[in-house]
């Protein structure tokens, strides 16, 4: 009589396709390695759409160390970057994002307001520049 192990083996376990049992194929590596630069690429535009903003800051923040405008037109771009990373209809000292001290925010907007509106004081580099640095920390912290 028939062992019962032997003629059920493959019911039970079933044997192993020929491809993977002669140690895979060069078609399996290909897709294997395409799919991991799919992946890799998506990380990595992932990780430059969420550095966007930090980058906007220091290009600001470049622009204002080398002077390269009027201090109400730096300050115009520093007011768009906060719109644009706060997600703001219009920087409000009313409405504080998030993650930041409401009594800072409105020292900050009330400063950005004055550059950008007022007549450019003979330290306007060097305030700008603070807020800079100041937006610089929150969004470490943020």
């Amino acid at each position: 009589m028939a062992d019962p192990r032997t003629e059920l083996a493959d019911i039970i376990v079933p044997a192993a396709p020929e491809v993977l049992a002669a140690g895979g194929s060069h078609l399996a590596g290909w897709m294997v390695a395409a799919l991991l630069v799919v992946v890799g690429g998506s990380l990595f535009a992932l990780w430059l759409h969420r550095r966007r903003p930090a980058r906007a800051l220091l290009r600001v923040a470049a622009a204002v160390a080398l002077q390269q405008g009027t201090v109400s037109v730096l300050a115009s771009r520093l007011d768009a970057w906060a719109r644009a990373h706060y997600r703001l209809s219009r920087v409000d000292a009313a409405r504080c994002p998030s993650g930041i001290e409401p009594a800072a925010w409105f020292e900050w907007v009330m400063a950005l307001e004055q550059l950008r509106f007022a007549p450019s004081p003979p330290d306007g580099y060097a305030a700008l520049a603070a807020l800079c640095e100041a937006a610089r920390a929150w969004e470490r912290h943020a």
